[in-house]
Parts: structure tokens; sequence; C-alpha cells
């Protein structure tokens, strides 16, 4: 079994220059370096676009002269490669380089059979690492087991976050129609309270117009009345002896039976009054009423 150093430097001749990883498909050049077949056809590719020789490249680590047609394909180098992959599945001891087929259940790692015997892993417990897998693969799998259990609880809680955040938006959408709902009819019954106090207060403006408007009338009779009288008054005074005295007596006891006559006192009080500081106070009183009795509901 070849040691760690060995494999090291193993790795290291068959790592690609270009893509510094194991190659792939390895070709040898001209000048002997080889390269991934990949790796080498895109520098190629690459030079071809401003090279002025045609066919003809360079090695990217010495730059001698190759032709593209002289790529050669390194089957050696390719098994090597392929071991190189099957001993970093087998894993080897990095400080001894040998297999690691022992498990040290104290210190929970594996080693090699000459760890075993180090006085590092002495009077440790170990076991095979075959054994000792299939141990652990039944605490990985009751692991598994235990977490898919709290996946599952976890799935259920965010299906639930997701139905709150479902049912929250719904519940918003349904407050909002009810705000507006009520708002609506809100403003409906405000409308309808102004109209009807308006109605009412133009109802009392007619009928208290009227009466003064009666007043100014009747006055108006009055004073007419007056000014005959005392035109007729005029009249007699100017006239001639005779006829002033003609029924004086008469005209004297008329003039003194005049006296002022005021009209009936109407007062210009309004009576038809709208608080509307107590209609917004008692306005939820008044929903229930117009809105019925399931609607009302809803405001307690």
């Amino acid at each position: 079994m070849a040691s760690a150093t060995v494999t090291k430097k193993l790795r290291e001749e068959a790592t690609c220059p270009i893509c510094l990883d194991l190659m792939s498909e390895p070709v040898t050049i001209n000048c002997g370096h080889n390269y991934c077949r990949r790796c080498i056809v895109d520098l190629i590719e690459s030079q071809t676009s401003y090279t002025s020789s045609r066919g003809t490249f360079h090695c990217p680590q010495c730059r001698k002269p190759f032709k593209s047609d002289h790529l050669r394909p390194n089957k050696q180098l390719g098994n090597i490669i392929e071991t190189i992959k099957e001993t970093d599945h087998e894993r080897l001891c990095e400080k001894h380089g040998e297999q690691l087929h022992l498990f040290c259940k104290d210190e929970g790692q594996l080693i090699c059979w000459r760890c075993e015997r180090s006085p590092q892993h002495r009077g440790h417990v170990t076991a095979l690492a075959e054994d000792a897998c299939q141990g652990y693969k039944e605490q990985l799998k009751e692991a598994v087991r235990r977490l898919n259990i709290i996946l599952f609880k976890y799935m259920q809680l965010k299906q639930d976050a997701t139905q709150k955040i479902s049912s929250w938006e719904e519940k918003i959408k349904h407050e909002k129609e009810r705000i507006h709902s009520e708002f609506t009819n809100l403003h409906t019954f405000l409308h309808q309270e102004e109209e009807l106090h308006m109605c009412r207060l133009e109802k009392e403006r007619e009928q208290k117009l009227s009466s003064l408007q009666g007043n100014v009338a009747h006055l108006d009779n009055r004073v007419q009345e007056l000014r005959n009288h005392i035109q007729e008054l005029d009249k007699k005074y100017q006239d001639s002896p005779q006829n002033l005295l003609q029924d004086i007596k008469d005209t004297l006891s008329r003039n003194s039976a005049i006296n002022l006559e005021k009209p009936e006192d109407i007062s210009l009080k309004v009576h038809t009054v709208c608080n509307v500081s107590a209609l917004y106070f008692s306005v939820r009183k008044v929903l229930k009423c117009y809105q019925g009795p399931e609607k009302a509901q809803k405001l307690k």
C-alpha cells in the first residue's frame, strides 16, 4: 500500500496545470507535458484568435511549440488517475499512510492499525469500521426519524401560520366592509336628518313670515286710513266757517276715537332647533333603530 507521501506526489503529477484538478482524458504534447484534453483544446482555440502561426501553439509551462494535431492520449496517466480516485475512496491515515479500517469509540474517529498501537489510543475501545458503522447507522436512522417528526411539526406550524395570515386578511376585509357600510348608513341618516330639520325650519319660516307680513299689511291699511282722515281734517280746516262748523262735533268725536293700535307682537325665536352635538352623541342609539336588530347587534 502506497504511503500518504507517495499518494500526494502522484496527485501532484496527475494535476492539470491549467484547471488545477485531476486530469480528465489526459493528453501529452510534443514537449512531454500533460493536460486535460478539454483544457488544452480550449487553450488552442483561444490562441487561434490572435496567433499568426497556423496550427502552431506554445506549451503553457515550457513555451515550446506544438501542433494541434499532435495531441496524444496518455492512457498510463489515465490509469494512475483512476487509482488515485479509488484511493481517495479508501482514505488513508495522514500520519501513517495506512488504511483507516478501525474506529476508536473513545475518540470517535477513524484510525489505522498503527494508530491503535500508539500511546494516544492505547487502552481505548476500538472496533472494525464496518461493525461500528452499523451501530451508528441505527443512531443516524433514529436521528433522521426524530428530525422528520420535528420537520413535520414545523410544516404544520407553518401551515397554521399561513392559514392565520389568510384568516387575518379576510377578517380585516370584512371589518373594512362593515365600517364602510355603517358610515354609508350614517351618511344617509345624517343627510335625511338634515333634510328633515331644513324642511321643518322652512315651514316655520313660512308660517311666521306670513304672520309678520300680515302685520305689515294691517299697518299699511291703518297708515292709509290716517292719511285720509288727516286730509279730511286739513280740508275742513281750510274751508269756510259755515262748512268748518258743519258737523264739527261729530268730526272731532271721530278724531278723538282714533288711537294707536299696535299689531300682535310676533316673537322671532326659532322653535325648530337641531342640536348637532347632541345628535352626534346619540347617533349610535338612533342607528340601532335605523339599521334594524341584526345590524344593531354588531354595534354593541
